[in-house]
């Protein structure tokens, strides 16, 4: 449960940087019901709790002024596997906000860089910044879509979003093109009658994770209406994530058809079949039934990679219904879609550096 304050207006600022001004101002509700007053003219913007994606989205990275860790090219970040950051390369040396890693913000940075807004995605965080810097901070939700509640939220944020940058537009074309991306993969799987089982390995999340990581509520084969063999598990961690620890042993009882692995994961995938032999009469292994997907989940999710991989598991497992589908022209349609006009070299880059889609043996 989330505990906020609504209708609070604060008015002092632990570093002494106060965003008041006789600016128009226009009211906001955000994501948890918090009441918040923003400029009307939105020129400056941080984004915590992994919201600088959603930014990107909208098109509006040229108003970000600084990033997180985990965005930047330092030691241990992901800035390079992260698409937005690929197409928004120049987003790297903006100063560092934060650190998603070890959930911190940096309040006297941001202070300093006396962003408009900041979006967070934590009702108690932003109450902590708003505080501490006296800058609007606006909820937003950029978790996990695997659920319509959740793709509801989701689309919900975009147009908050959409409205404090002046992205209004934008937001409503985004979220069109995602309800018919999802309605084309609906239509093409819509009367398919297939008994092919599907499992999701390497779901990472805090970095890469084994075999047994997995996602009740893959997005992917939720569109596509597959059978993931998980579908039913207890999530007894990482539940706000979707990603679930399994047995061992639960794995090699449910004996998937199809193994699919975000590629983050390959190696600690590989060193798992490696080190034990109890894998190898799993059908999709055996049977050479496993490939690669783009990381969804890596930095929190990754909706571009989301729709790209379900393309691509839809064309491995209904070839029929995916004949007219070349699933790295669609990855590129969508990243640009997503990330710009400077994003049509994402995928190739991905590739290039970490596999893409491919058929892999384990």
């Amino acid at each position: 449960m989330i505990l906020c304050v609504v209708g609070v207006t604060y008015a002092f600022s632990t570093f002494g940087i106060s965003n008041s001004s006789s600016e128009p101002k226009v009211s906001i509700t955000d994501v948890v019901g918090r009441t918040v007053e923003v400029p009307a003219t939105v020129n400056k913007v941080v984004g915590i709790g992994c919201s600088d994606r959603e930014i990107v989205y909208l098109n509006a990275s040229n108003k970000l002024v600084g990033i997180e860790q985990v965005e930047s090219n330092s030691t241990g970040s992901w800035g390079n596997e992260l698409p937005y950051i690929i197409a928004h390369t120049e987003l790297m040396n903006l100063p560092i906000v934060g650190n998603a890693k070890t959930n911190t913000v940096n309040y006297e940075e941001i202070a300093k860089l006396n962003p408009d807004v900041v979006f967070a995605s934590d009702a108690t965080q932003a109450d902590t910044i708003q505080n501490k810097t006296g800058i609007p901070t606006v909820v937003v939700y950029t978790g996990s879509v695997g659920t319509s509640e959740q793709m509801d939220e989701y689309e919900k944020s975009l147009q908050i979003m959409g409205k404090v940058l002046g992205k209004e537009d934008r937001a409503n074309e985004l979220i069109g093109y995602m309800n018919s991306t999802e309605q084309d993969l609906a239509n093409r799987t819509a009367n398919v009658t297939s008994n092919k089982t599907v499992y999701l390995a390497g779901q990472a999340y805090y970095g890469s994770q084994g075999i047994t990581s997995t996602n009740p509520y893959y997005p992917p084969f939720m569109m596509l209406n597959a059978t993931n063999v998980a579908s039913n598990a207890n999530s007894t961690t990482n539940s706000t994530l979707h990603a679930i620890q399994i047995d061992k042993e639960q794995l090699i009882t449910w004996n998937p058809d199809y193994m699919f692995v975000e590629g983050s994961s390959l190696n600690s995938v590989e060193n798992n079949t490696n080190s034990s032999q109890d894998y190898s009469e799993i059908n999709a292994i055996k049977n050479g039934n496993v490939y690669q997907v783009l990381s969804y989940c890596l930095y929190s999710y990754n909706k571009d990679e989301m729709f790209a991989d379900a393309y691509y598991i839809g064309k491995v497992l209904y070839p029929e219904q995916f004949s007219d589908v070349d699933p790295e022209q669609k990855a590129n349609e969508i990243f640009v879609e997503f990330d710009g006009q400077s994003a049509g070299s994402v995928y190739s880059t991905l590739k290039s550096d970490y596999g893409g889609f491919k058929q892999v043996t384990l």
